[in-house]
């Protein structure tokens, strides 16, 4: 049986990456899956200023698992949009991903029960105020070394190994000069 990744944990790697990607030649589909989670709550110390921040998040997308090369490896190919608000005082302010690509670059098999998986993230994000105005943004592509252990596909360790190649605004800054703290 094959695993996938959760969605969770796709979404923390993600963190605010669009971009277009296509399969190998030959590769075939092991499985289709879709993602739909949303979560709401309260940030007690919201950037770590002390307000309280109500926040909403929504991540849909679908993703493929795929067998490439003679050992039939499997590779992860995934797609999503990330929404996210978050409000202060009655002003919203949204953070939109509308198409973040999330897919296996290069696969080595260590001889060791481990994998190692350079996974590249791209894609890009907008914060927009209560006003409609862009506050920040987010673009480019990195790119992270995970270690995985083949048994339990449980991620050992994961290392940045490519830096933001895009736009790296401060969203906390953004958001809390908006509100005014």
């Amino acid at each position: 049986m094959v695993k996938k990744r959760s969605a969770l944990t796709t979404a923390l790697i993600v963190g605010g990456l669009v971009a277009t990607g296509a399969a190998p030649a030959g590769a075939g589909v092991v499985e289709r899956y879709t993602y739909a989670e949303s979560e709401s709550g309260v940030s007690e110390d919201f950037c770590g200023s002390g307000l309280q921040v109500a926040y909403t998040y929504e991540l849909t997308g679908s993703g493929t698992i795929r067998t490439r090369g003679d050992d039939e490896q499997t590779w992860f190919h995934d797609r999503l949009r990330i929404v996210e608000t978050f409000t202060h005082d009655g002003m919203t302010v949204t953070a939109v991903q509308p198409n973040t690509l999330i897919r296996d670059h290069k696969i080595v098999d260590n001889g060791d029960g481990t994998l190692s998986v350079t996974v590249l993230l791209t894609g890009g994000s907008r914060l927009i105020g209560s006003d409609g105005k862009l506050l920040a943004k987010d673009s480019g592509q990195i790119r992270l070394l995970l270690t995985i252990d083949v048994e339990t596909d449980e991620v050992l360790s994961e290392a940045l190994i490519f830096g933001s190649t895009g736009t790296n605004d401060d969203y906390c800054e953004a958001m809390l000069a908006h509100w005014g703290a």
